[in-house]
């Protein structure tokens, strides 16, 4: 099969699929930000043994921007984030619950579903040999999570979608793009190559008016059947296929700008790497908190302070308690500031919580620590 794209612009689009910010990951790798100065959303849950091409991730962010490679996938590793507590009944959504177990978003779609703070879209985009339908969304005004499935005719596997963008129709902009996972259907434990369920993310500037009219655009890559679970499908640019731009129009219920985001501020001071910090700041949304910790004396904030006490934290979550039980809601970004810097974790703030604890892990052996920052109450 040949693809609709230009040769030239075939073998850009394989060069993006392996190092663009965009790019949603492909199906035989995690897709990671790892490099100094950089906090890597880093998802060390690859629970159970899957086969080459089954699922994939990414979700990281620099200073100034995200960069994306390629690393091995990685097999029979424990789970980063709890699962939420509880059974929620996702209904025709329940396709996507297997990406749960991989997906640091995990509770903030439970939460979402638990409270019906979610609209159905299913609405579909073909051309020629591909198909994508937007299921479902949800959205506050610092984020939008939106769930998709990708497909394509016979004699065709989904490698993965080489991008899933959105544009506020409003503006004729882009919105900016944070990264997704993804993985090929299931069906009695089969992997069913042709089908392909995603979930990406888009960040919002809730500075900018709440965006309404959007258009999803998504680019599905393919390779032929058989092709899939080949160590070097990936690498080598003929084999790749690529759908024409796929893109569904839709209004985004207004009833997700009515979700304020609340800001705390504990003033919490603690010691990173010996240097006095302070929780500064911390917002929480329905689908998002964000922590700021900064240095606490002027003196003290240096480039090299800013990156030891960056690097000096390897665990980090939230632990959120809830009639619903305990979730420990996983870090999914992060990136230096000026004065320190700032982390991002899913929210549940739509189950109530009845206490929110951020805890950092520090040292090792007989060093480590563990430190335990309340938020609310």
């Amino acid at each position: 099969m040949n693809s609709s794209r230009e040769e030239q612009a075939m073998l850009s689009d394989a060069v993006r699929i392996h190092e663009a910010a965009e790019a949603d990951a492909g199906g035989n790798a995690i897709r990671m930000a790892v490099q100094a100065g950089m906090e890597s959303g880093r998802r060390r849950s690859w629970q159970g043994r899957f086969t080459k091409g089954s699922f994939f991730g990414l979700a990281a962010a620099a200073v100034a921007a995200m960069i994306l490679f390629f690393i091995p996938v990685i097999h029979d590793s424990t789970s980063h984030t709890a699962a939420p507590p509880g059974v929620v009944n996702w209904g025709e959504l329940e396709k996507f619950k297997r990406l749960n177990s991989f997906d640091m978003e995990a509770a903030t779609l439970d939460s979402a579903i638990r409270h019906d703070y979610i609209q159905m879209i299913n609405q579909s985009a073909a051309s020629g040999d591909y198909k994508i339908t937007l299921n479902a969304v949800t959205a506050d005004e610092n984020r939008i999570i939106f769930l998709y499935t990708a497909e394509v005719a016979e004699g065709q596997e989904v490698y993965g979608t080489s991008s899933a963008r959105m544009k506020d129709i409003s503006t004729g902009q882009y919105l900016e793009n944070g990264g997704g996972i993804g993985g090929n259907a299931t069906a009695s434990g089969l992997l069913n190559n042709r089908i392909y369920y995603g979930r990406s993310i888009i960040n919002l500037d809730r500075n900018k008016p709440f965006p309404e009219q959007l258009e999803a655009d998504f680019q599905i890559a393919s390779v032929d059947t058989g092709k899939l679970g080949q160590p070097k499908t990936g690498t080598i640019v003929a084999d790749m296929h690529y759908s024409p731009r796929l893109k569904v129009n839709f209004k985004l219920d207004p009833k997700f700008k009515e979700q304020q985001t609340v800001i705390v501020q504990p003033d919490e001071d603690f010691f990173l790497d010996g240097i006095e910090v302070t929780l500064e700041k911390v917002e929480i949304s329905p689908l998002l908190i964000r922590t700021m910790i900064r240095i606490k004396n002027e003196s003290d904030i240096t480039w090299q302070n800013r990156q030891n006490i960056f690097e000096v934290v390897y665990g980090n979550e939230i632990q959120s308690v809830t009639k619903y039980g305990t979730v420990h809601l996983g870090m999914t970004v992060g990136s230096g500031t000026y004065e320190g810097f700032e982390r991002r974790y899913g929210s549940n703030l739509l189950d109530q919580p009845e206490s929110l604890n951020l805890i950092l892990k520090t040292g090792t052996g007989k060093n480590a620590k563990e430190i335990n920052l309340p938020i609310l109450p």
